[in-house]
């Protein structure tokens, strides 16, 4: 079931709460795997998605991770949460969002990174002095919350 797509036929474009995770897929040289999102093409951003019913936190991490990245998570550790105001999103199509999301950290992962052209454009690693200057204010929080602490 597309939960979020069900929300939408009851309440069209207004706007709602979701829950869900960004992922903040680190490899071996403390370098940060970012996503280019086929959404929002000039946006660089955490990997990651909201929950589907019923569906736990871990499990949404491991999924959206395989379904954007290919990579298989072995194991995920909660970094924090963000929420309210600041983590409005209104998407080019018209749906508005307030998102209550969880960070995660993982550093164990297998697999080759794959792009599918569609939900992804373009998945690169980045050192933490090197990221792009497009990110959402809501991802950086939990990207300055890793590398500073």
């Amino acid at each position: 079931m597309d939960y979020v797509k069900y929300i939408r036929e009851k309440v069209g474009h207004e706007p709602i709460n979701l829950t869900g995770v960004n992922v903040l897929i680190i490899n071996e040289n403390n370098e940060l795997l970012l996503q280019n999102r086929g959404t929002f093409p000039k946006v660089w951003g955490l990997v990651g998605g909201v929950t589907e019913l019923g569906e736990s936190l871990e499990e949404t991490a491991k999924r959206e991770a395989k379904e954007e990245t290919g990579l298989h998570i072995e194991e995920v550790s909660l970094l924090g949460t963000t929420s309210g105001k600041k983590c409005f999103m209104k998407f080019p199509h018209g749906d508005e969002a307030y998102f209550i999301t969880i960070g995660y950290i993982v550093k164990k992962y297998s697999g080759e990174l794959l792009v599918d052209g569609v939900e992804t454009k373009e998945l690169r690693f980045f050192s933490y002095e090197n990221l792009p200057n497009n990110i959402p204010k809501s991802h950086m929080e939990f990207i300055e919350k890793y590398y500073k602490s």
